[in-house]
């Protein structure tokens, strides 16, 4: 974990921003947030059906989010994970 932390230390916020508009990040985030409707849709439809299990609604759900959270990645919430900030500033790195 020390390793990351020094890892972050040598990242600006005006680099992350310039990776979150960068053209493959761009597609990435595009993915990730199709991939995450896609389970949703699927298990929409086994839901429908009766065919889904509780276990495998709870996968879903948790998948789907976590595409979304990946998606949107903000440079405070890394730091704040580090310990090297607080996720106040959040909003900003859009």
């Amino acid at each position: 974990m020390e390793q990351r932390q020094a890892m972050l230390e040598d990242l600006s916020e005006e680099a992350f921003r310039a990776w979150r508009h960068h053209p493959v990040t761009r597609a990435v985030r595009l993915f990730l947030t199709d991939y995450g409707a896609s389970i949703e849709q699927r298990m929409l439809g086994r839901w429908r059906a009766g065919t889904i299990t509780l276990a495998q609604e709870h996968e879903a759900r948790g998948r789907a989010a976590l595409a979304a959270e990946m998606a949107e990645l903000q440079w405070a919430a890394m730091r704040a994970f580090y310990g090297e900030g607080t996720e106040e500033t959040e909003g900003r790195d859009a």
